[in-house]
């Protein structure tokens, strides 16, 4: 994980992934496990400076925490299809009162995940919404990972 001005500096504005965790621990947690797996992973800590990120980055998913400090997850999914219609959303939320399948669909949202989050689970929904993204098959679901 690296810091926005660095990235500038260096013009290595792309990822893979944007993590937008507020809980530091289960941020850290989901970058590192995702970063194990291969790809590139930054990490913004609310919607803000989530937004900022993904015009600079242009990672190719976003997995979003619904209940962030500045706003919901929803606004934040709404704003990134936006400003990149292609970009792939995991939501992923412990609790989610009201929001349905319908709402979901709406928004584009790829997959949703309960928390606390199966690392695995969530490692597999990135990795296949990434190799999609890139033109390529997704691979199998009982394929081995790294």
């Amino acid at each position: 994980m690296t810091n926005l001005s660095t990235l500038l500096e260096t013009d290595q504005a792309q990822c893979d992934v944007l993590v937008v965790e507020d809980d530091p621990v289960q941020a850290e947690e989901m970058v590192g496990f995702l970063g194990r797996a291969g790809l590139v992973v930054e990490v913004a800590p609310d919607g803000a400076h989530a937004m900022r990120m993904a015009e600079i980055l242009k990672p190719r998913v976003v997995v979003l925490d619904y209940n962030l400090p500045d706003m919901t997850g929803v606004i934040v999914a709404e704003r990134l299809k936006l400003l990149s219609p292609d970009i792939a959303v995991i939501m992923m939320s412990g609790r989610i009162g009201g929001l349905s399948e319908n709402v979901l669909k709406q928004l584009g949202i790829s997959v949703f995940v309960s928390k606390p989050v199966p690392l695995t689970v969530l490692r597999q929904a990135v990795q296949g919404l990434v190799t999609a993204s890139k033109g390529a098959p997704a691979p199998a679901p009982d394929s081995p990972r790294p």
